[in-house]
């Protein structure tokens, strides 16, 4: 009983072929949503030409359009609550399928955020009038940020992940005015006096 509960809490247990399924429906799930983000019309990189892994600046043209940005730390975010809220639901489902279906949520959310109304509705409801949808390579890197997350609060449990959450969404406040709380808060309900304040 002791062996299949350690065995249902590893995530890299390749030993028989169908522990291989969970990587290729997670591999799927990616595939799937790269081909529905450029049936969307999203381009794969910046379209200012520039090809660096890495921007720094969260409100300038490049933002979301390189495989990393400063939102990356709250896609890492987005992995931490799927751990927690999946382990919770879930409690029995092995770790790798709990991981699978992070990313399935992950993925369908990047799909979902750049349909051209949610795109609107960001350019609206935030600051972000530069904002234009993500580049496929910055959906796929918020995809790898977000299975980052996910492994991160794996493995310092709850009270250290949720540490980390609170100082990444400090950080944030400090970097760029903005974080992931902030940013769901503007979403639902957005309030003028954030908006300003992100804006001084």
């Amino acid at each position: 009983m002791t062996k299949n509960l350690e065995t249902q809490k590893q995530l890299f247990k390749l030993d028989s072929a169908k522990d291989f399924l969970p990587w290729l429906l997670v591999l799927l799930t990616v595939v799937v949503m790269v081909v529905q983000l450029r049936l969307q019309g999203r381009i794969w990189w910046c379209n200012l030409g520039d090809y660096s892994l890495l921007s720094s600046d969260a409100w300038g043209s490049h933002n979301s359009q390189h495989l990393f940005d400063p939102y990356s730390l709250t896609h890492i975010l987005h992995g931490v609550l799927y751990f927690w809220l999946i382990s919770l639901v879930f409690c029995k489902m092995p770790l790798v399928w709990q991981f699978f279906l992070a990313t399935f949520v992950e993925s369908a959310w990047e799909v979902l955020e750049n349909t051209n109304a949610v795109v609107e509705h960001y350019r609206t409801a935030t600051l972000a009038l530069n904002y234009f949808g993500d580049s496929v390579f910055n959906s796929f890197g918020d995809v790898l940020s977000s299975a980052v997350g996910f492994w991160i609060a794996y493995k310092l449990r709850f009270w250290r992940s949720l540490a980390l959450f609170v100082l990444t969404e400090i950080v944030l406040l400090f970097w760029i005015r903005d974080s992931l709380l902030v940013n769901i808060i503007l979403l639902i309900y957005p309030i003028e006096a954030i908006k300003t304040w992100q804006g001084s």
